[in-house]
């Protein structure tokens, strides 16, 4: 009796919302509908009233009182009216336009505020219902404990992926972190899969991720600057455009990585393991790479200006048009490398490590010159 009465109360929460949404819309369709029939009536208004004048001067119409009136049968003389006249007619006629108008536009801001404040409670309102419903799965039904064949563990996921896809950047950050402290998301312990979790534009600023399996996410546009992301998995995870700036990548995985675009300056990542990651026009300027596996990475067109690059692994990496300027290269692997195009201008490397890339043409030079 008491799983089915849990059972009820969770599809009549969910039928409730589903509800108020459907409401939401059509309240949000029937205000529109009135303020632009508001705005369309006034415009209609107000362009009659012009149409009028411009055709009353033209076709001389008697009866719009443009033209002069004399002759026997006219009782009193009626001068025609002028164009000042009209205007002065026009513009008592704008004052309740402008006031329809304003209505309109203070009813449109209205129902603008009114409409985000739904959508934010609506937001509010799902997360605290994935919040109670986790804690169900974990108290009750031992979801941390589980294996990854267990429906719990499904049920669990499908929550989690849907809830993700309704929440702004705050609360998805919310989501993330009541996993990582439930540790439900750990690298040597996932219970949770989240591979396809749409976090885009999250905001972790500061969070403490360490050693989370984030592997497969979708983290674009996402803020998490000065995060802790020490020995976390980021394999596979898309961070084009996400801010990461001093952020700690100290031993994470990034293996095949997409970061594009991304802000990483100041950021930490000694030991870091970046093979194939795409790295392409990212910020890395004043970066701390010692010792990271950047095999193979596609690092074009990135600012790795006063980055610290100690005994890292850029063998067969692409680093065409790269910004080395100033940068820490001593005894770096680059061999295969491609340095076309790069600016080495003042970085620390040897001509024997140079020696040993695959591309050097039109670069910079160290000293300023430019090879060949």
């Amino acid at each position: 009796m008491v799983p089915r009465l849990r059972s009820w109360w969770q599809n009549r929460s969910k039928l409730l919302l589903v509800v108020g949404a459907m409401a939401s819309r059509l309240r949000s369709w029937r205000q529109n509908r009135s303020r632009l029939l508001l705005v369309v009536g006034a415009m209609v208004l107000l362009v009659g009233v012009v149409v009028l004048i411009i055709a009353g001067y033209t076709f001389k119409w008697d009866w719009t009182g443009f033209n002069e009136q004399r002759g026997p049968n006219i009782l009193q003389y009626q001068p025609a009216k002028t164009l000042w006249d009209w205007l002065q007619l026009l513009g008592v006629l704008a004052i309740p336009v402008a006031v329809v108008l304003g209505v309109a536009w203070f009813t449109t801001k209205q129902g603008q505020v009114s409409d985000a404040e739904h959508k934010d409670n609506q937001r509010e309102a799902a997360l605290q219902a994935y919040i109670d419903n986790m804690l169900e799965l974990l108290l009750a039904k031992n979801l941390r404990s589980s294996t990854e064949d267990e429906e719990v563990q499904k049920i669990a996921r499908v929550r989690t992926l849907t809830v993700l896809r309704r929440l702004d950047a705050e609360r998805k950050g919310s989501v993330l972190q009541f996993l990582q402290e439930s540790g439900l998301i750990g690298k040597d312990k996932r219970v949770i899969n989240l591979t396809g979790a749409n976090l885009i534009g999250a905001n972790l600023i500061g969070a403490n991720l360490s050693g989370a399996n984030l592997s497969g996410v979708y983290l674009s546009r996402a803020d998490l600057s000065g995060a802790d992301l020490s020995k976390a998995n980021l394999s596979g995870v898309v961070l084009s455009g996400a801010d990461l700036s001093l952020a700690n990548l100290i031993g994470a995985n990034l293996s095949g990585v997409y970061l594009s675009g991304a802000d990483l300056s100041g950021v930490y990542l000694s030991g870091a393991y970046l093979f194939l990651a795409n790295l392409s026009k990212a910020n890395l300027s004043g970066a701390s790479l010692y010792e990271a596996n950047l095999s193979l990475a596609n690092l074009s067109k990135a600012n790795l200006s006063l980055a610290n690059l100690s005994k890292a692994n850029l063998s067969g990496a692409n680093l065409s048009e790269v910004v080395l300027s100033g940068a820490n290269l001593n005894g770096a692997n680059l061999s295969g490398a491609d340095l076309s195009g790069a600016n080495l201008r003042g970085a620390l490397v040897t001509a024997e490590q140079l020696t040993a890339t695959k591309l050097l043409q039109g670069a910079t030079m160290p000293d300023g010159s430019k090879h060949s």
